[in-house]
């Protein structure tokens, strides 16, 4: 391989490729301190819904078992429920290594010439391709000792930008690459951390899949923060809903979570990102990020849509803070 990679931390490079970096140059955003309420779930008042079981009507189409599909499970081609769809990609279109922003310049904006999220990784297009119908985000580090990471942006119609409201589904897996994570995340289109981040799936390559979403009034605490049963070390469709008075997180197409607080207002795009954990990685740590499909739905005209919740709607509050372990009569009106 060639030098180490030094790209200006200044954000040029990433606006050259079509949109400015998350998080600016490696904002340490998952460094503040975390509210906790238990050993698996921490939330601030009126935060969170976790529940197991199918999911109400409201929900996305249930996934289609495909063997013939890369991960088993085909991506869906309905919207319905008062959802359009808007994007949608399947990594059809094989590339060589690096190939992947020429070939896909329409559907994605790459990430490019500057920091990760923890600052010592930098965002290169040639760990990208797509081969046997996935895209791979094939995370190392180079002889010169500087980690590479991933990140994309899907365009809708072919424009960067987000939306104010949306359904986003991607299916993934990956490698266990010690010193690396991932995190499929809404974020501002301005960049303003305080107008909200939402991040799901998110956590260390081949570790469990973990809900965070930051608190609006501080962006540096998580008022929600749920380690899921769900591994990410095997395929699984990942689900963001996002309403104007509630967000809902599907695994599978079952509901694991519902809040009412800290949902954003500003406009937000979809980001899929892989790159170091704090610190650097071990030398010879490598492996992959492999994404099967990816979708994104829009409110359809006159409608709105609803947040999904879980099968038994008695218990998901129509607001104020309820947790799986929160006692009955403990959690307010219930949710319509």
């Amino acid at each position: 391989m060639g030098p180490a990679v030094t790209p200006s931390l200044d954000g040029d490079a990433a606006v050259d490729h079509g949109a400015p970096p998350a998080h600016g140059a490696g904002l340490p955003r998952h460094r503040g301190p975390v509210r906790r309420a238990g050993r698996r779930i921490a939330v601030a008042a009126g935060a969170l819904v976790i529940a197991a079981g199918a999911i109400a009507a409201t929900t996305a189409t249930p996934p289609v078992v495909d063997p013939t599909d890369p991960s088993g499970v085909s991506m869906p081609t309905s919207d319905g429920s008062g959802w359009d769809r808007v994007f949608s990609e399947d990594f059809a279109d094989g590339t060589s290594r690096g190939g992947f922003e020429a070939t896909y310049a329409d559907r994605f904006s790459v990430y490019h010439g500057f920091a990760d999220t923890a600052g010592t990784g930098r965002y290169q297009a040639s760990v990208l391709s797509a081969h046997d119908g996935v895209l791979d985000m094939r995370l190392r580090t180079t002889k010169a000792g500087t980690p590479l990471a991933g990140g994309i942006v899907p365009l809708v119609d072919g424009q960067w930008g987000g939306q104010t409201s949306g359904r986003y589904s991607v299916r993934m897996k990956s490698d266990e690459v010690d010193g690396y994570g991932v995190a499929m995340l809404l974020w501002s289109d301005e960049n303003v951390w305080e107008h909200g981040e939402v991040d799901f799936p998110e956590g260390a390559l081949g570790a469990p899949a973990y809900l965070n979403v930051h608190c609006l009034e501080d962006p540096a605490e998580k008022c929600v923060h749920y380690e899921t049963s769900a591994s990410l070390a095997d395929w699984h469709t990942y689900t963001i809903e996002w309403t104007p008075a509630r967000m809902s997180f599907l695994i599978d197409g079952e509901v694991v979570g519902t809040t009412t607080e800290s949902i954003p207002t500003s406009r937000m795009h979809l980001v899929v990102q892989a790159g170091s954990n704090e610190g650097l990685p071990p030398r010879d740590a490598a492996g992959s990020l492999l994404i099967d499909w990816m979708t994104i739905d829009v409110p359809a005209d006159g409608a709105e849509p609803q947040a999904s919740l879980p099968s038994d709607g008695a218990t998901a509050p129509a607001q104020g803070s309820w947790t799986a372990d929160t006692p009955p009569g403990d959690a307010g009106p219930e949710a319509g």
